[in-house]
């Protein structure tokens, strides 16, 4: 798999915020729907819920605290003082929109946006989004637009612009330059092999090579698997259960190696998040870890601003489908 660009989008409920959002070039309001069509229940939620709202609610996955629900208060307060139209930021958290919002979209809660990975907005919510693509077109949004993060969009939305990215990011393995440069690894690997070499040379230097947590360890199975047999094969492997593929054995024998050679934290089993990136990553202990983009800013306030991060694609593995191009 290459290094995915990924982006969180917002979602456009009803026919209230579709309305509210097409009147002008708004470039600060991403936005995400699908079918404009659905069920007759999800028809008569749309309407009841543009009959009894005076303004816009908007779940964020964000807390209020953190740059980026900052930022989103502060686009819905300039909004507002253009349009006259009220928004109601309900900062639910990671955990509140992945809990909470299935069952609030069932009972035709009032939510006009909400805000997520746009795997997830797309293909767990999907029948819930209207099509967007009219409303961009009025607009002329994609003159200004990240066209590659539209077309992601499209693709996860089968073909059908139903979200609008504001926050590209990457999943990749980030790492402490400073600890490379003292274990003497001058070039970030590329191959599972330079990976090997570099992770040795981490240990030798006395520092812990590679730690994660339990909320994303499995991306490091994942992501070889999908080194392995490019993307749509691993995909398939994991939905449909193939665990029997010997590319699965060939996974676990190629992490019981780095297991071997000490190149895991010794907590890296038992590390509930954020406990490996907070207290191995961010304090200078491990050198490596599986993460997105968002990392950084999650740690800042423990790393300090001289922290000299750097990043890679998640290594090629020999005669495998995905490299790192």
């Amino acid at each position: 798999m290459k290094r995915r660009i990924l982006g969180t989008a917002v979602v456009l409920l009803s026919s209230l915020a579709l309305f509210a959002c097409g009147g002008k070039n708004e470039e600060a309001k991403p936005a995400e729907t699908t079918k404009a069509e659905g069920t007759e229940a999800q028809k008569a939620d749309a309407e009841k819920t543009e009959a009894s709202s005076d303004g816009l609610v908007y779940w964020s996955m964000w807390e209020a605290t953190e740059p980026q629900g900052q930022v989103l208060k502060e686009a819905a307060e300039a909004f507002t003082a253009e349009t006259g139209i009220p928004v109601d930021v309900q900062f639910k958290g990671r955990t509140g929109i992945r809990e909470g919002l299935q069952p609030a979209l069932d009972a035709g809660t009032n939510i006009d946006l909400f805000d997520e990975d746009i795997d997830r907005v797309n293909k767990t919510w999907g029948d819930y989004l209207l099509d967007l693509e009219e409303l961009a077109k009025a607009n002329d949004y994609e003159k200004t637009a990240n066209a590659g993060l539209i077309n992601a969009c499209r693709e996860v939305g089968g073909g059908t612009l139903k979200s609008i990215p504001y926050q590209p990011n990457v999943f990749a393995m980030f790492y402490n330059q400073e600890i490379f440069d003292k274990a003497g690894v001058t070039e970030v690997p590329k191959t599972w092999e330079e990976l090997d070499a570099a992770c040795a040379k981490i240990k030798e230097a006395g520092f812990t090579p590679i730690t994660s947590d339990d909320a994303y360890i499995l991306s490091n199975f994942g992501y070889h698997l999908s080194r392995i047999n490019g993307y749509e094969k691993a995909s398939e492997i994991v939905k449909e259960g193939k665990w029997d593929d010997p590319s699965v054995l060939e996974v676990a024998k190629a992490y019981e190696d780095f297991a071997k050679k000490g190149y895991f934290s010794e907590q890296i089993a038992s590390n509930v998040w954020p406990a490996g990136q907070n207290q191995e990553l961010a304090l200078g202990t491990a050198a490596i870890y599986l993460n997105g983009s968002w990392l950084p800013n999650e740690v800042k306030d423990i790393t300090g601003e001289d922290f000299n991060w750097g990043c890679f694609s998640y290594p090629a593995v020999k005669d495998g489908k995905d490299g790192v191009e």
